[in-house]
């Protein structure tokens, strides 16, 4: 800390994971106190949502439904990767047609008595909606990256584990302790694992034991891992030219792979 200031550097090590799950348990008991007071609740990732992001949200949205609360949740672009699992929960019987909102209809709906939960970000400045944040009260960050010194201030619970591999890691865990015997439906237990496996690069980078057990959860919940490698694997042609990449590529000082 300098002055009114605070610098960042180093942290390249790896960091370890706790065993115990004492935090998620205070974090879940917190979050639960908070969403059974708040009459609407809006979840938001970082702009350009992705699969961790949109995972976490929908593990957020579940959990508020079980404690009977009507949430919504913020994306305004929805990228090709992430269609197929979007186009899921769109025109879905299931779902509220109003689940889905973009900025301008959230901070339309938003009051004082709203509460934001932020997910797979901590930086004003990449959430949907940085608006949104100015008009709540009760805001709530999730997250599983290092904090930087621009990072949401005024926010009323925060949970941010550096070690977890994703954010859907840490919603599953806090899914747990929520409520007791909640049931979360086989399309929402897939998100949350699409999440975890697109953001370990499919379970081989920062994958530790509660990865794995989160996964065990989800996975006892119904979700599909054939589904979901289905939805995110490549077409033919994209397929095709990656191949042709690969096969012109050079090696630079014997270590740096390029290809055009």
């Amino acid at each position: 800390k300098e002055g009114g200031g605070i610098t960042y550097y180093g942290g390249k090590q790896e960091q370890t994971a706790k065993k115990n799950r004492v935090k998620a348990r205070v974090k879940a008991e917190a979050l639960r106190e908070l969403i059974t007071v708040k009459d609407k609740i809006f979840v938001m990732g970082h702009k350009f949502t992705d699969a961790d992001s949109f995972g976490a949200a929908i593990g957020i949205y579940r959990a508020a439904e079980a404690l009977k609360k009507r949430v919504y949740i913020i994306i305004n672009e929805v990228s090709a990767s992430l269609k197929p699992l979007y186009s899921s929960y769109e025109n879905n019987l299931d779902y509220p047609e109003d689940l889905f909102l973009t900025s301008a209809e959230a901070v339309e709906m938003a009051d004082e008595n709203s509460m934001v939960i932020v997910v797979d970000t901590n930086r004003p400045q990449m959430t949907e909606c940085e608006e949104l944040l100015g008009i709540s009260k009760t805001i709530v960050v999730l997250d599983h990256h290092r904090q930087n010194s621009d990072n949401i201030e005024n926010a009323l619970l925060s949970y941010i584990e550096p070690y977890a591999s994703s954010s859907c890691e840490m919603v599953a865990e806090v899914l747990q302790y929520i409520e007791d015997d909640i049931r979360i439906p086989k399309l929402e237990a897939s998100s949350l694992y699409a999440g975890i496996m697109i953001d370990t690069n499919y379970f081989s980078n920062k994958t530790g034991v509660r990865t794995f057990e989160a996964m065990a959860y989800l996975r006892r919940n119904g979700a599909d891992a054939v589904r979901v490698r289905k939805a995110f694997r490549e077409n033919i042609e994209e397929y095709k030219v990656k191949a042709a990449a690969i096969q012109d590529t050079e090696l630079y000082r014997g270590e740096y792979a390029i290809a055009e």
